[in-house]
């Protein structure tokens, strides 16, 4: 029976594994686009532009509104990609986990291949460990890109308002 859960617990890994990348994908897809409406924003800025046409205390107000949301959605997206090692905490979880590298790192080759070796190693505990603290870090990532796409949409709606105030 316990094969059987390992091997359920490494299919779930895997499918982290692929929604993290994904994720991943998805930030720096957002940040491409935020990055490329920022610098447009800027180019529209020049004299002679709509955008510096914006006489009104009002529309610059939601011009500049709309380009904080869209440095926020930039931000949001930054924070996917940015990678958590999760530092602190493997320093001292190391000694009973051994599926994620950051805790890997602090093994001895020899002294994990005995600790791999031994009949009484089940691997599920540690593994089960690993698909909780994955999960924690696709759901932020997740929620991130979403917030970063949201934000990206109201700046750039705030910023064609203004604009189109005049």
């Amino acid at each position: 029976m316990s094969d059987d859960s390992t091997d359920s617990a490494w299919k779930i890994h895997s499918a982290l594994v692929d929604w993290t990348g994904k994720v991943d994908t998805k930030a720096s897809f957002a940040l491409t686009l935020e990055a490329a409406i920022l610098s447009a924003i800027v180019l529209l800025t020049r004299p002679q532009q709509p955008i510096s046409q914006i006489a009104s205390p009002l529309g610059l107000v939601v011009f500049w509104l709309g380009c904080a949301l869209l440095g926020g959605a930039a931000l949001a997206a930054v924070s996917v990609v940015i990678p958590r090692t999760r530092a602190n905490q493997t320093a001292q979880e190391w000694p009973e986990n051994y599926v994620y590298f950051g805790h890997l790192r602090h093994w001895n080759p020899d002294d994990l291949t005995q600790h791999l070796r031994a009949s009484d190693s089940d691997i599920l505990p540690v593994l089960s460990r690993q698909l909780v603290n994955m999960s924690k870090i696709a759901w932020i990532k997740h929620r991130r890109v979403q917030l970063s796409l949201i934000l990206a949409v109201a700046g750039v709606f705030l910023t064609a308002v203004a604009s189109l105030s005049g």
